[in-house]
């Protein structure tokens, strides 16, 4: 079927042609939670500004650490935090 209108309880209605609502998260995968992770009150992994989590050395980028759940926004926290990364290790070899 598809969505034509929105019939209240009044006897009002609402003509639409789409509806969108939001759905809870959820963690598809518990290895962050076995490494000791913490998860934020809405269940993303908490992170700070260099997406590395409560857990030294693990790092969480992506929709498992934010709420833009789009490929274009995964690839962004990953490009920023290699970067970081790779700045990291550069300066702990000097």
């Amino acid at each position: 079927g598809q969505l034509q209108m929105v019939l209240f309880k009044d006897g009002s209605t609402f003509t639409l042609e789409a509806l969108y609502a939001p759905s809870p998260f959820e963690q598809h995968c518990r290895i962050p939670e076995s490494l000791g992770c913490a998860l934020t009150g809405e269940g993303y992994i908490e992170t700070d500004s260099t997406q590395e989590s409560t857990v030294a050395g693990v790092y969480a980028i992506g929709d498992n650490a934010a709420k833009m759940r789009t490929v274009a926004n995964a690839v962004a926290m990953g490009t920023a935090t290699g970067i970081l990364l790779s700045k990291k290790l550069i300066l702990a070899e000097f």
